[in-house]
């Protein structure tokens, strides 16, 4: 049996979603064993929970330099540390451990602001004994990773237009107001925990890194629109996005944490010189080719013309396979690059280059909202 790497989670206790889909996704193929962790600010939560999920009591830490320090001093320490924390925490985290010389993977956004970013960015390219990924978990779709390829093979031509949204209602049904902001928005509201801009972190960074990963479009100008909530509620909730890429091509972007009836719309469209692409996030397993002449094609997931799609799939075409898969597959591939560093076997997880390139977007996007006119980015 080839050995599990040892995997040290900061965050994701009590309550967290996202945490319980990083641990899926890191034990669905069997290379990762969860050993260590600070799941809480809470210590008795953080036992409580350790021991839920098996990590022992010596093994739960109060905060993230006591795991380090723990950890780096056991011969069966932790490898590769996990940060599912709020935004703000990312680079902190982040770079404290790459610093130790531990492999990192984290949930998205790289950093909470373009300062922070640029100091992260920086620590994991002088440590070159470290792998990071960053869980930007839509661009490890299988059929998504199939689109990417038809593009590098210029079966669409030169890309002329990208339309992305990524739409939510956070709200649900509730009336929000200022006295019950906070019970429905928590922590989101905390500036300093969800950094430069709520809906451009939580949601726009997955929307421009989709785009970026599949269509290599990535510098040009900008200019922005973002909305608050209401006047009594202080949360960025909506961001239009006109584009000009260098390239010549022309891009539109929304997102918004405020769509009434929003559910989870993750969708993007691509139009090149000889046709287009669309996916939608809710219809994973389908890829919509359509020709400048011909007909439309529906292309399913690990059938027929599905290319580089049965690379990353688990289960046979025509059963459904999505968001807990496509998260595991960026797991899988981080496991593998950290055991074969040598292989020139190709890569696919989001880096660290992508993590900066989306903290530039998201800030030109807000110092274009605010000064109410065109942004390089």
């Amino acid at each position: 049996m080839k050995k599990k790497l040892k995997l040290g989670i900061i965050g994701g206790g009590p309550g967290s979603w996202i945490g319980e889909v990083h641990r899926i996704a890191s034990r669905l193929d069997n290379k990762f064993e969860v050993c260590a962790g600070v799941f809480s600010r809470n210590f008795k939560k953080n036992l409580s929970f350790a021991n839920k999920i098996g990590v022992e009591k010596n093994r739960c830490y109060k905060n993230y330099k006591d795991l380090c320090l723990g950890e780096k001093n056991r011969s069966d320490g932790a490898e590769v540390i996990s940060v599912m924390t709020p935004p703000g925490n990312h680079q902190e985290i982040a770079e404290y451990f790459i610093k130790n010389n531990f492999h990192v993977i984290s949930d998205k956004p790289f950093a909470s602001n373009i300062k922070q970013a640029t100091s992260l960015y920086k620590a994991i390219k002088k440590n070159k004994k470290v792998i990071y990924g960053l869980t930007h978990n839509y661009s490890a779709y299988a059929m998504v990773r199939n689109a990417k390829k038809i593009i590098q093979d210029n079966k669409i031509g030169k890309i002329e237009y990208v339309n992305v949204e990524y739409i939510q209602n956070w709200a649900g049904s509730k009336i929000v107001n200022k006295k019950n902001s906070k019970k429905i928005f928590s922590w989101k509201l905390d500036k300093k925990l969800v950094g430069i801009s709520t809906v451009l972190n939580e949601l726009g960074s997955h929307a421009y890194h989709l785009c970026n990963y599949l269509t290599g479009l990535s510098r040009g100008k900008l200019i922005s629109d973002i909305k608050k909530f209401s006047k009594d509620v202080n949360l960025d909730s909506n961001c239009q996005v006109l584009i000009n890429y260098d390239s010549g091509a022309k891009g539109l972007f929304w997102t918004s944490t405020d769509a009434k009836g929003g559910v989870y719309g993750l969708k993007i469209r691509v139009y090149g010189s000889k046709g287009s692409l669309e996916w939608v996030q809710n219809y994973p397993n389908k890829l919509i080719l359509n020709s400048i002449s011909g007909a439309t094609k529906v292309l399913e997931r690990g059938f027929n013309e599905s290319g580089i799609s049965k690379d990353f799939e688990r289960i046979k075409y025509g059963h459904p396979e999505g968001y807990l898969s496509a998260f595991s597959n960026i797991y899988r591939e981080i496991a593998y690059k950290i055991k074969n560093r040598k292989s020139k076997k190709k890569n696919y997880y989001p880096t660290a280059h992508e993590g900066y390139l989306t903290a530039k977007f998201i800030d030109a996007c807000v110092l274009s909202s605010r000064k109410k006119k065109w942004v390089t980015f």
